[in-house]
């Protein structure tokens, strides 16, 4: 194995024992403890990740392609470079003081499809994520719809989220790395399993619809079809409005209660949490995470 690519052991003997001030280092780096996660545990994950890290660039070093997942390469000569990372890490730490500049990351080694821009990847026994951006982007900064530098800090915002366990805000945090006002409010749409089939489906579905009533096997006026296939897109509409307005709600209770960087502090908080704050009651945790999420409240405190 090489040096030590995120922690070593005499970092790691202080996570596990509470240093709050190495801790809110890792929390600027995207490395935020899970809920409930004490410190040794937090320990243990992050070296099961620094092994992860460490194996990655062995593989990467002794193969020219370097497969992580069933058939998905990559390769060290793909590695994106640095500075098109820190644009994106700027943007992070913009929005939630958080700069997870450990996540690899690479172009795609094989032609994907038309619409492609990235994807990440993550493996729950090791804590590894890394992501893949389409190649195109080596050389230049937009394609299609997608930004190079929103698509990068969507995929390193995803990254250091992952051990919140906050699934109705998870895209909804994602999502405002982009630009457009509407990017941000309709990317909390398909946050559910299904969510983007049962959007399509009704569109799927028209042309079955009208041959069955042509041939007069089922005789339904299309009027009916078009209501209920509006239902599942009202519903989600709905659900991104309800997604803002709580977001709204909380950001303006920190704000109230002179929170300096309130995103940062939703951004390490669960959906009860949130929920909480947008009813104006402050919630409250004595787990390793909220050690750190106090510290950001006392800030507010100690200025005024």
């Amino acid at each position: 194995m090489s040096g030590r690519i995120l922690i070593d052991q005499q970092q790691l003997a202080a996570v596990a024992n509470g240093d709050l001030k190495f801790l809110s280092r890792l929390d600027k780096r995207g490395l935020i403890p899970a809920v409930n996660e004490t410190a040794p545990e937090f320990a243990q994950r992050l070296e099961r990740l620094e092994n992860a890290l460490q194996e990655l660039e062995k593989n990467l070093q002794q193969s020219v392609d370097y497969e992580p997942a069933p058939g998905i390469m990559i390769s060290g000569k793909n590695r994106i470079p640095r500075p098109i990372i820190n644009e994106a890490l700027r943007l992070t730490g913009e929005l939630y003081d958080v700069q997870p500049d450990w996540v690899p990351g690479f172009f795609a080694n094989e032609k994907n499809g038309a619409l492609w821009g990235g994807c990440a990847l993550s493996d729950p026994a090791s804590n590894l994520t890394l992501f893949i951006i389409r190649k195109i982007f080596r050389r230049q900064q937009k394609f299609l719809v997608y930004d190079r530098r929103e698509l990068t800090a969507h995929e390193l915002t995803h990254a250091a989220h992952q051990h919140v366990d906050e699934w109705l805000f998870e895209e909804y945090f994602a999502y405002q790395t982009a630009r457009s006002k509407l990017r941000r409010f309709f990317g909390s749409c398909f946050i559910g399993k299904y969510d983007a089939l049962l959007f399509l489906l009704p569109i799927l579905l028209l042309p079955v619809v009208q041959m069955l009533n042509i041939l007069g096997i089922i005789l339904l006026p299309m009027w009916i079809f078009w209501v209920a296939a509006a239902i599942y897109p009202i519903y989600l509409l709905r659900r991104c409005w309800y997604i803002a307005l709580i977001m709204r709600k909380a950001r303006s209770f920190l704000l109230r209660n002179h929170v300096q960087k309130p995103d940062a502090v939703l951004f390490r908080m669960t959906v009860q949490e949130i929920q909480s704050l947008a009813a104006g009651v402050m919630p409250q945790g004595n787990d390793l995470r909220w050690q750190l999420i106090n510290q950001r409240l006392e800030e507010g405190a100690k200025t005024l």
